[in-house]
């Protein structure tokens, strides 16, 4: 047991020179001399905060794709100065897979994070999500207790390496168990957590696979390289995470961005992001920057939790940008732009619309006013032209077989004056469509492989240079913006978590 009047020292590591001695920050897990952890240990994470030399580092794990869960006392040293937000410095998590220096380690900086109320435990969220073949944390199924078996497995110092590449674990046996803390000792002298380990999961294994009890805070290091060889206490802390398995779900299946569209909504001649809120429903725009970025988001409005899609262009023939909505129950509503980043209340553009999936926007018919496309749920391809007050006419079959599409966006990529389709496929295919000036489409050619992960697209001029860029939304709110070269290609993305 810890003594009372002794506290054991923090796990935080400062990287050494990533030369000769690496990074002692996040390197693997594992105590002192314990074993390197397997594959079912592959979710645990290593997070450097900061981008100089030394930087802090500790330890973490998978929670999904796109979330991870660590100490707050891994990004502060008085982890109630953490706050809900972006962290106050760059971070950045590597999670493994089999190595950290391995083709298949996935890094991405931290977005955001979210505390736990009245605990030392935080959600990180990756700006990046891993792929799907990292695996991730199973929570608890049942409360921890005095005499429970357990495994650590982090990403700090060993008994003779600064910075290992992989994984290591340390057993241990829970102790005293209180309200949001718990108390552990190594079962044999090798088992013990190391610097660097702070936030590393505490496991137990079951029947069903191993499942998160808690992560490290604090521990004497004794045998880890660079503790002076009188100290041989394996006491640790951590602290509970098994009574949070419904909060660390529901911030794991939160996501940002529900729709998206595009446009210069704030009249500066740059084109901006307009989004709804998966978590409180509202809308909010996301400021252009003229160069493919995008700034912080501004709320413009409330309750478009109803609204299933949405797309963008000049409906009303006034140079602004006005917003389009399907609602949940079937009105095709046209909010018309007032320039300034603001709308009007909706002119009903139509009813009946509740099997439409798929929305774009922009002159397909040749006519020069913008008009819609929309894909039915059976898979027919709509073209419904627009009128120039809002409103939008009779439809027009424009193609089929559109069932295996799941994402549209509309403008002229080939740079022939006319709108063209980009479409993921279901397969994670991007192919681009041309418009054949008869009110539909030639095939699709495939531009661009990998866009499984894509939640959403839409389509503008994001750089500035009066060719059809593509806006992809990845994660939980990051965009991907490819500028169009005018031949129905694109860049290498522009990347930004606004």
């Amino acid at each position: 047991m810890l003594s009372r009047h002794l506290r054991p020292r923090r796990l935080i590591a400062l990287s050494v020179a990533t030369a000769a001695t690496g990074l002692l920050a996040p390197t693997t897990a594992s105590a002192t001399t314990g074993p390197q952890g397997g594959a079912d240990h592959h979710f645990t994470t290593r997070i450097l905060i900061g981008d100089t030399d030394p930087a802090r580092g500790c330890s973490g794990a998978l929670v999904s794709s796109e979330w991870a869960i660590t100490t707050a006392s891994c990004f502060a040293n008085d982890s109630s100065e953490v706050t809900a937000g972006r962290p106050a410095v760059k971070s950045t998590l590597i999670v493994s897979g089999s190595g950290f220096s391995s083709s298949k380690a996935h890094t991405s900086t931290i977005a955001e994070l979210v505390p736990a109320k009245g605990r030392d435990i935080v959600m990180a969220r990756l700006a990046n999500s891993a792929p799907a073949d990292i695996p991730t944390v199973s929570l608890s199924s049942a409360p921890v207790a005095t005499g429970d078996e357990t495994v650590f497995a982090g990403t700090g110092r060993t008994a003779t390496e600064w910075v290992p590449d992989k994984v290591h674990t340390a057993a241990f046996e829970v102790g005293r168990v209180d309200d949001a803390t718990l108390a552990i000792t190594g079962k044999t002298e090798t088992d013990a957590i190391c610097q660097g380990d702070t936030g590393g999961p505490l496991l137990r294994h079951t029947a069903d696979g191993a499942e998160l009890v808690g992560l490290a805070t604090g521990s004497w290091q004794g045998g880890c390289l660079g503790t002076p060889e009188t100290e041989t206490r394996t006491d640790a802390q951590a602290v509970r995470a098994d009574d949070l398995g419904d909060w660390i779900s529901s911030v794991a299946g939160r996501s940002w961005t529900r729709q998206l569209a595009a446009g210069d909504f704030d009249g500066d001649k740059r084109a901006d992001a307009i989004a709804i809120d998966e978590t409180d429903g509202n809308l909010y725009l996301h400021a252009g920057d003229g160069k493919g970025g995008f700034a912080g988001r501004r709320q413009l409005g409330v309750q478009w939790e109803t609204s299933r899609v949405i797309t963008a262009g000049n409906f009303a023939g006034d140079s602004n940008t006005d917003l389009v909505a399907i609602r949940d129950n079937g009105l095709l509503l046209t909010y018309t732009g007032n320039g300034e980043g603001n709308f009007a209340k909706p002119i009903t553009a139509g009813t009946g619309w509740n099997s439409m999936r798929l929305l774009a926007a922009g002159d397909f018919d040749g006519d020069k006013k913008t008009d819609l496309l929309a894909a039915h749920t059976n898979g027919t391809l709509y073209i419904y032209p627009g009128t120039g007050d809002g409103k939008v006419g009779r439809g027009i079959v424009a193609g089929a077989g559109w069932a295996g599409i799941r994402l549209i966006a509309g403008g002229d990529f080939n740079g022939d004056g006319k709108a063209d389709i980009a479409a993921v496929h279901d397969n994670g295919t991007l192919y681009a469509y041309a418009n054949n000036g008869k009110n539909g489409f030639n095939s699709g050619v495939a531009v661009g492989g990998g866009w499984k992960t894509t939640r959403l697209i839409t389509s503008g001029d994001f750089n500035g240079d009066g060719m059809a860029d593509l806006l992809a939304l990845r994660g939980a709110s990051t965009f991907y913006s490819y500028a169009g070269n005018g031949k129905g290609n694109f860049a290498a993305p522009v990347i930004s978590q606004p």
